[in-house]
Order: structure tokens, then sequence, then C-alpha cells
């Protein structure tokens, strides 16, 4: 008996003492990769885990070393010095045995760019003078890293920095690039971006919810929240009632349900009970034919079979071509310009070829050598839509050297397989007609999901998608953002104030912060984005802050200019005037300053006027209004650097405004070729 328990003993010590020594691994933030760019001429802040208790080091080949020790909970962070701009250099980090080492870091200048989807817009998708642009993109001392599209912050730990090449530059951020690659051409120092933006995203989810909570607009709600116990909280609850919610349909529709992936490599992965639907001998004859006409104004979207906002009108959907090719020997590429919205999962005979998760990036996919037969090929493409519209956002080819025929032609197969119920992927077993004369009562007995996946939850992308960027070193900050927020113009200034101060706070750093004016577009007539425009104007009363103006370069059908380069280089004038020195640059266009009242017209006084003020073709777009505030159009004149503004139907006129509309074209521009911003007068 003396012998079992000293046995057991000696077991149970072997066991604890391989407990003990297994180790942590060392890892830093997913920021630090090979390839990095990190701000020349500061402290910068690395961090990390490791073993808790245990001392890292860092050392870098530029000739500095730092050593720190970890927390209690592994956790750790240096700052180590960094000299003037060059490289590239080595940085090494080490601990209990263990060690990193990053190559080919460079030192220059940083910035931060963040938004909603005229940030994220990559250069794959459309923007003016596209091929050229591409193949002209080789810098080597250009890097960007993006922040992947993720709600629960894991997706960050498979980026990295990338290298501006042609194949690369894709992917970035199109005003990011060309922010960067001015600035590396003007200054001649390396240049790293940290891109994270969002489309369709509002200001108040990237705005920690402390600082929501201080602010009049958003403190009820933001209060909610954190009486909940916060966004963990809320979305472990909501995964409970998810369940309940997945139990209740799957029972009314006899079918399986699916979570809805949290990660990217889950979205790679997701089974849905259809791929069979890829295979090439799959028997579609059941699913609705349709013919698509191949005309930009009529892409093949799933509207066109389900009006916006029905419970088909998102979801997983197939479609199913037949075609042939002239030479099966050649080689091929499937080209959808615009993209596929929002993810697709495209085959090619029961062969996936691609897989994109944007909606609004050109889908190139390469297709192998022998998977082309002359006659009877078959593109299968599976595409999830989690809201608006969805499917192609523009012609489909396909090409080789020798041929490029149109596939959004012709006769095509669709089925709807699955509803997106926020949490929920619900499949069904509805055919088309059935959708269509049962949508009412299929709605009534189907719940959605608790929405945990909604990128507009109050500071849900701020804790995702900003604070894994913190504490990482910056030059400034770049922002294009407001569309979502028209709807509330009214508190944009405030908002967008609260978020400048409260960003800088988090970093500790009062970085000079540069904004787009969101451009003109359309929106619907009762829409005042206007108003919201001119609270971004108001917004640079706060201090170290500056606007690249784009009044001229909107597109009245198109939410998205194509026009990036400009945007780019407007917020380059900026920090090249600002913060590097270049006094000569005039940084913006006119920017409304005071206003003289006479006893019939108004003088308005600019700032920014450059060499001096000038109209476009006619001076256009200034109205004139009493102290009833009734706006009449009035003609304007240019006089030196001002404006006078009068109307003979206005007597003792009190204000004026310029440019008051949903879509309009610049008038008045500076002679450096920078348009007015639009305003009103108080």
């Amino acid at each position: 008996m003396k012998n079992k328990i000293l046995k057991s003993i000696f077991l149970l010590g072997l066991f604890f003492s391989a407990c003990k020594t297994e180790i942590i691994e060392l890892k830093t933030a997913p920021l630090f990769s090979n390839h990095m760019v990190l701000q020349q001429q500061a402290e910068v802040p690395v961090w990390g885990k490791a073993e808790p208790g245990s001392v890292v080091k860092l050392s870098a080949s530029w000739g500095e070393e730092v050593e720190t020790q970890t927390n209690p909970k592994g956790e750790w962070e240096a700052k180590i010095k960094t000299p003037e701009y060059g490289g590239p250099f080595e940085m090494k980090i080490s601990s209990a045995g263990q060690e990193l080492i990053f190559q080919d870091v460079l030192l220059g200048e940083v910035w931060l760019t963040s938004g909603q989807s005229n940030m994220e817009w990559p250069m794959g998708a459309r923007i003016n003078n596209q091929a050229e642009e591409i193949a002209n993109a080789s810098f080597p001392n250009i890097r960007m890293f993006t922040v992947p599209k993720n709600l629960n912050g894991t997706n960050i730990n498979e980026a990295s920095w990338k290298i501006t090449t042609p194949e690369n530059v894709k992917r970035f951020s199109a005003v990011g690039y060309f922010f960067a690659r001015e600035l590396n051409q003007s200054l001649n120092i390396p240049i790293g971006i940290v891109n994270t933006s969002w489309g369709g995203t509002r200001v108040e989810a990237w705005t920690s919810i402390e600082k929501l909570a201080e602010m009049p607009p958003s403190q009820n709600e933001a209060k909610e929240i954190i009486g909940q116990g916060g966004l963990s909280a809320i979305a472990e609850n909501n995964k409970k009632l998810s369940l309940e919610v997945a139990k209740a349909n799957e029972e009314y529709l006899n079918a399986p349900s699916f979570s809805v992936p949290e990660n990217l490599n889950q979205w790679k992965s997701i089974a849905l009970n259809d791929l069979a639907f890829a295979a090439p001998d799959f028997d579609d004859s059941s699913w609705k034919a349709f013919e698509a006409s191949g005309a930009s104004e009529s892409k093949i979207t799933l509207e066109q079979f389900f009006p916006n906002g029905t419970l088909a009108s998102d979801g997983v959907f197939w479609l199913r071509k037949s075609f042939d090719v002239e030479d099966p020997n050649s080689e091929y590429q499937l080209h959808v310009k615009g993209g596929i919205d929002d993810y697709d999962y495209t085959y090619l005979n029961g062969t996936l070829i691609g897989n994109s998760f944007s909606c609004c990036t050109d889908r190139q996919y390469t297709i192998p050598k022998g998977l082309l037969k002359k006659e009877g090929n078959i593109l299968a493409i599976r595409i999830i839509d989690t809201g608006g519209e969805g499917a192609f956002r523009g012609a489909a080819f396909i090409e080789s050297e020798k041929e490029k025929q149109q596939l959004d032609t012709g006769t095509w197969r669709i089925k709807h397989h699955a509803f997106f119920l926020n949490t929920l992927i619900q499949e069904h077993h509805y055919d088309f007609e059935t959708l269509l004369e049962k949508e009412a009562k299929i709605q009534a007995n189907i719940t959605s999901g608790p929405s945990t996946q909604d990128p507009n939850i109050y500071s849900i992308l701020f804790e995702t998608m900003v604070q894994p960027v913190i504490p990482y070193k910056i030059k400034g900050a770049l922002w294009y953002q407001g569309e979502s927020n028209v709807g509330n113009h009214q508190d944009y200034q405030t908002l967008f104030t609260g978020m400048i101060n409260d960003w800088r706070a988090r970093w500790n750093a009062d970085f000079p912060f540069y904004f787009v004016q969101i451009a003109p577009y359309e929106y619907v007539p009762e829409a005042s984005s206007q108003s919201l425009r001119d609270a971004q104007r108001k917004t640079l009363t706060l201090k170290n802050t500056g606007m690249a103006i784009t009044l001229d370069i909107g597109e009245e059908k198109d939410i998205h200019p194509a026009n990036k380069k400009d945007v780019g280089l407007r917020l380059a004038r900026l920090a090249l005037h600002h913060d590097y020195g270049r006094n000569e640059e005039v940084p913006t266009g006119p920017l409304y300053e005071s206003q003289s009242i006479h006893s019939n017209f108004i003088d308005i006084h600019f700032k920014y006027v450059g060499t001096g003020l000038v109209a476009k073709n006619d001076l256009t777009g200034f109205e004139i209004a009493a102290a009833d505030g009734s706006f009449v159009p009035a003609k304007a004149t240019i006089l030196g650097d001002k404006i006078r503004v009068t109307s003979n139907k206005i007597k003792n006129p009190q204000r004026v405004r310029y440019g008051w509309k949903n879509y309009f074209e610049a008038s008045l521009f500076n002679k450096e070729g920078l348009p007015a911003s639009s305003f009103e007068t108080p």
C-alpha cells in the first residue's frame, strides 16, 4: 500500500512538473511582422505575450536594445527608440529561450487610415485609370497593414505588412495608397499605412463606449450597453438567444440552420449542405431559369427577383451557367468587374477556382489548365449576401489571349438556398415561386437571431478594429466617413469631435487628424448630406485637424466616386503643409471665415484663397436669405479675396449659403485648383 502511495505521489509530481515546464509561446501584437514600417525618431511601443514573470529583450540592428518584464498575465510592453528614417533593419525579440526575428523593417512615417467604404475602397475596385495605376505600383518603400473586417477581433492575427507591388496593391485602400505615394515621392521617406476601415459604418461604431456615454447624442444607448455588462456580456447572452431562435426556425422550416462564422477561416470552410450544386452533372432543371442581357444597367442581382427588404433579398443563393470556349488548352481567367456582393465561392466544372470576402473588389480567378473543355463547361457560384444589393457588381468575362467572352448574358439558373438572419444562416426547401408567393407568411413565422454581426453596434469597431492597433506609434490619422451618418447630421459634429478626442486620448498623443469631406451624391430627396458636410467643416475648430474638400469629384449616381487619387493627394497636401514644412503648399480649398452684412449685399471672406479665387464656368450655387431664413438663388461676384452675394428679391440680407444640395458640382475654387467647401453662414 505504501509503495502504491509513493508511486502515486511520484506520478503526480511528474504531472505537475510537466505542467510547470510548459512555456507560453512568445508573441507580439499582429502589427509586428516582416516588412513593417516603424515611426522614425520616436519611442516606439512594442507589445505582446510571453511567460509570466519572464524578461523580454528587444534588440534592433539600428543599435538599440531594451528589456522589460512580463506581468502575471504574461503581457509585456517595451518602448524602443528609432533614429532617422532608413532600412532595411532587423529586430529581434527574445524571452525564456524563445526568439522572434523580424526582417526587412523600415523606419519612416506611419499613418492610420480609417472610415467607411470610400476609405476601405481598394485599388482593385472601380477607380480612374485603374490598369495603369496598378501596373505602375512598384514601391518597395511603401507598405500597408490592413486590419481585416472582423467583429471578434481575431482575423487580425492572420494579417501582415505588405509591400507595394502590382499584385498586392489591388487590396490596398486606394485613398491610403495615393496619400502614401505622394508623401513618399515628395519626401523620399518610407511610408507605412495601417488601414482599418469598414464600409457602411457610422461614427458611433468607431468610438469607445466610455466616450459615447459622455456625449448627449449617444449617452442613453451607451449607458444601456454598459449597464448590461458591455459588448462581450451582451454577445454571450445573444448566443444563447440565437440557439433558441435557431431551434424554432428549424422546426418551422424542417431544415437545419448554421451559425454565422466569426472569422475569415470559418467563412472559407463553411459547409451549408449545398456543395452538390457545384457538380457539373448536377440536375438544375428545377431551378429558376432567367435571361441576362449583359447591359451595365441590368446587372445580375438577387434584388431583380426579390424586392429589397424582403426575407429572400439576402441569404445564400447559387447561380449556374453553361458555356463553351474556343481553345480549352489556352490559359483562361474568370474576371468579374466590380466584384461579387458580398462573398463568393466560384466553381468551374466542379472545382473551386476562387473565393473572395469583400463586396466591391474585382474577381480575377485563374482557371487551372486542363479544367476547361470545348463545350458544356459549368460555372457554379455560391453567393452569400448579408445585406443590400447582392450578386454581380459589373460584367463577367472569361478571357484568354485570343478570346474574351462575356458571361453575364444568355440563360442562367438560380436557386435561393438559405436565409441570412443576423447570427444564423437558415436553410429552406422553397422553390422560387413559393418564396415569392408566400413571402409574407414565411417572414411572419421566421425569427432573425439577435444582431451580433452588425458593424454599427455602438463601439463595436473601436473594440475590434481600433483597440488592437493601439498604441502602435503613428504620425497621424486620416478619416473618410460620414455617408452613413447623414440621417443624424445634427449630431455629427459632437460625435466626430468626440471620436477624435477619444482616439488621441487612447494613443496619449495629440496627433494630426485629417479627414475627407463627403462627396456630393444624390441620396434620397429628404436627406441633407449638405448639413453633414457642414458639420464636418465645423469640426475644423478642433485643433490640429484639416479637411480635404471633394465638392468637385462627386458622382450623382454613385456614392463611391472613382476619383480616389485626388482625395489621397489632397490629404497629402494637408500633411505636407502642416507636418513636413511645405509651407508653400496651399493645404486646402477656400473655407468660409466670416461675412460682412450690408444693406443689400453680403461679402463672404475665406481662408486658404491661395493666389486668388476663381470660378469654374459660371459662379453658381449661392443663395441668400433675410432674417426669416428663406433662401433664394443669388448672384455671386468675385472681388479679390472675397465673394459679394446679392439678390434683388432680398432686402436687408442676413445669411448666405453655397452648394447647399445633396448633389452639387463645385463652381468656386482657388487658383491652385482646389474647390471651396459648401457652407451656410450663422
